[in-house]
């Protein structure tokens, strides 16, 4: 496949190439070549010098023969220069025209919707895990070369996956329609979703999970060397296992607010043992190190030393702005090696993994862009400048360290940070939903810090019942996942059953090439911006509150097996009705499906056509397993996680002759572990066995839990031999 990803050290170089480069890189902002046969019903759609769609059509009627059909390709272009192409299909009125074929993608590439009548519908948010086959499903993306090819919608088109690999992904693709249109647009993210600095070809997107703590809304500034100890500490002892990774220390720990090497370098008496040995003892707990930093530069006798090291006014002088202060001018190679570079060599070299970046929009919006003048005087674009900067860290950090900007959503950091924080300060529940197309393609999304039990500053009062929803819409984003409550939530574990169950965070794609809520991309399309400076959200920056979706999906396919999980979330203070859910609004094929409720540990039974999802009491949750049924014992769950398995199940084996089920599963040390197992009619179960110890047994009507409470953690064996009937 085309523009394979190169090493570290040429992925620096690319991204710091000039746009000559980058244009000799990009693929083309072109339609696709579309050859329709001349003796065969065939069509070949080729991009960027690959066939990209190689298949036949035929027509549904006794009149009409497939010389009938013709083609035309039109071509538009909009105002971002993007190029939408539309491949249509003409045939004589009354015949239905059918087109088959294989779509053949980089490893990249995924199946998902397009907006379309089945959101009216049932509008939630669909996240996948794997190459997954949904109904709802009618365009590809290939995020390697960022194109889109497009088929009609609302269950008009079916995409099946065919082949995966690491270079490329075949899938299987049928549509058909009285007038029959295929859409192609290339450098769908870039050009249509306006993210100029979108080129996925020189990176990868961050697929590990991305969970742990940070110290800011538990303590802000008043954080102390001890209480680090402390909470890593804890989560060394009760959420590690649990995929839980990194402490973060934020904004409290520097010697001063100058801004130069030795302020962030050098702690001040609330870390009387400095970074390193901070650094070492998150470590020893078998933590990862993380660690805030800040643009802002606020010594005013260095930058009378430096002058041209920082941004200036027309006038010559240096300029100072909220928040920022002094904003250093990373076109300046000087600066750059002198303040920059120090700095986080240093930290990367002390073992710090993960870097938070923050005042980043401060930098740009309240330094660089009233000072836009002088930047275009000096023949720099002031948006290069800010991506210099980040640049430089990345340089020094290394591409094994995750990276995140903050704060607000900031396209000019694409490609060089792994996640942005999309909103303001504290958590936010509806930014997930207004970036859900960018989750894990351009970046991970991240929420802010997600306190579970909500700390009100002003009144020292402390929220209750949040502790399950939050950490589970987290996961249920494929976002990143960073705690934010003070040791003694932690310590007690009946506040811990939610954060144990949304971690780790699966990497997840898009189910849905639009946004949920696209009032913030939207504005980006049409180019708004922060004018007034960046202390208040902009146009373009996620909301923090505000009405969240209600139901959010992921369509799961692992060697384990294939189904969805969807969770129903409640987040008002009242009472949520029951509510029907119809198996065809999901996308789901019309089958028999075993339904079950990971909280209540509940058995729903099993529905063709629709299922009820019980009542919700305010900022409750339920999360539903939805697999085909099948004419032997399954598994319909497992306890460890909110996924049902796609954490935990590493194997799985019905064999038939034997009437025995069998596998491994991922387990926690002390964390009791239940498979839960349908049992169809005639079924009962003889025994169970882990690790070849005898399991706890439970049976009810049509299902049994098998359970363990593991010793260690690591992997387990199971067995459970069944007795059956007629």
């Amino acid at each position: 496949m085309p523009f394979q990803m190169r090493s570290c050290a040429v992925l620096t170089a690319l991204l710091t190439a000039s746009s000559a480069i980058f244009a000799e890189m990009s693929p083309p902002n072109t339609a696709a070549k579309a050859v329709i046969g001349t003796t065969q019903p065939t069509l070949e759609i080729s991009y960027n010098g690959h066939k990209i769609f190689t298949g036949h059509f035929s027509v549904q009627s006794s009149h009409a023969r497939w010389q009938d059909v013709s083609m035309r390709s039109t071509t538009d272009k909009g105002r971002n220069s993007e190029v939408t192409q539309k491949i249509t299909f003409y045939a004589p009125s009354g015949t239905e025209i059918k087109l088959t074929g294989s779509v053949l993608g980089s490893g990249e590439a995924f199946a998902a919707e397009t907006d379309s009548p089945a959101q009216e519908r049932f509008r939630l948010v669909r996240n996948s895990v794997g190459l997954v086959t949904n109904l709802r499903n009618n365009a590809i993306y290939d995020r390697h070369s960022d194109w889109m090819l497009e088929g009609l919608g609302d269950g008009a088109t079916e995409i099946q996956p065919t082949k995966g690999s690491a270079s490329e992904t075949q899938f299987y693709w049928s549509t058909s329609g009285a007038e029959l249109t295929l859409t192609f647009r290339p450098l769908y993210y870039q050009k249509h979703k306006n993210i100029e600095y979108f080129q996925p070809w020189n990176y990868k997107v961050w697929k590990g999970s991305v969970t742990g703590w940070c110290s800011w809304w538990a303590y802000f500034t008043d954080i102390h060397e001890q209480d680090v100890q402390r909470i890593s500490k804890i989560f060394g002892e009760k959420l590690r296992d649990f995929g839980y990774q990194y402490i973060q220390i934020d904004d409290g720990y520097q010697s001063s607010n100058g801004g130069l090497p030795k302020d962030w370098l050098n702690t001040n008496d609330h870390f009387p043992s400095g970074l390193k040995h901070l650094s070492e003892s998150i470590s020893k707990e078998g933590l990862k190190p993380a660690l805030w930093t800040n643009v802002h530069f606020g010594d005013a006798g260095f930058v009378a030393q430096h002058p041209d090291w920082f941004v200036q006014d027309s006038d010559g002088k240096n300029h100072k702005g909220p928040w920022i202060d002094y904003g250093l001018d990373a076109s300046n190679k000087k600066a750059v090696d002198a303040v920059i570079r120090p700095t986080y060599r240093a930290l990367h070299e002390q073992g710090w993994e993960y870097i938070k970046v923050d005042a980043l929009r401060h930098l740009l919006y309240d330094a660089s862009y009233p000072t836009r003048d002088t930047f275009a005087k000096k023949g720099v674009r002031l948006e290069d400048a800010f991506r210099t900067y980040l640049q430089t860290i990345r340089q020094e950090v290394g591409s094994g360290t995750y990276m995140l900007a903050c704060w607000g959503v900031l396209p000019e950091a694409v490609g060089i940070v792994n996640g942005c924080r999309l909103g303001g300060d504290g958590f936010g529940p509806s930014t997930l939903q207004q970036y859900t197309s960018w989750n894990n393609v351009v970046w991970r999304n991240d929420p802010d810090h997600c306190d579970i039990k909500p700390f009100d500053h002003q009144t020292n009062q402390i929220t209750d019942g949040e502790e399950r929803i939050r950490p589970v819409l987290v996961s249920m984003a494929g976002a990143q996942l960073l705690l934010s409550d003070k040791p003694e939530v932690y310590e007690n574990d009946a506040n811990l059953e939610g954060v144990k169950r949304a971690s780790p965070i699966l990497f997840t794609v898009p189910g849905q090439l639009y946004d949920y809520d696209s009032v913030k991309t939207d504005h980006l399309k049409q180019g708004l911006r922060n004018q007034k400076g960046g202390a208040d959200s902009g146009p373009i920056d996620a909301d923090q509150k505000g009405e969240v979706c209600p139901w959010w999906m992921l369509d799961i396919n692992q060697a384990t097996g294939s189904w969805s999980v969807l969770t129903h979330m409640n987040w008002h203070t009242t009472p949520m009705p029951q509510s029907e859910v119809q198996f065809h609004d999901l996308g789901l094929p019309k089958e028999k499906y075993s339904v079950f409720e990971f909280w209540s540990k509940k058995y729903l039974g099993d529905f063709e056509d629709t299922f009820t999802a019980r009542a919700l009491d305010p900022k409750d949750v339920a999360t539903y397993a939805i697999r085909k049924t099948l004419d032997h014992p399954q598994i319909l769950s497992t306890s460890r996680h909110i996924s049902q398995g796609a954490v935990d199940l590493n194997e799985v084996a019905w064999h038939s002759h034997a009437k025995t089920l069998s596998g491994t599963s991922n387990v926690v040390k002390n964390d009791p572990y239940s498979l839960f197992v349908r049992l169809p009619k005639g079924f009962g179960v003889k025994g169970a066995s882990f690790g070849g110890h005898r399991a706890e047994i439970r049976t009810e009507e049509h299902m049994a839990e098998i359970k363990v409470v593991p010793d260690k953690t690591g992997t387990l064996s199971w067995r459970i031999e069944f007795v059956h009937t007629s």
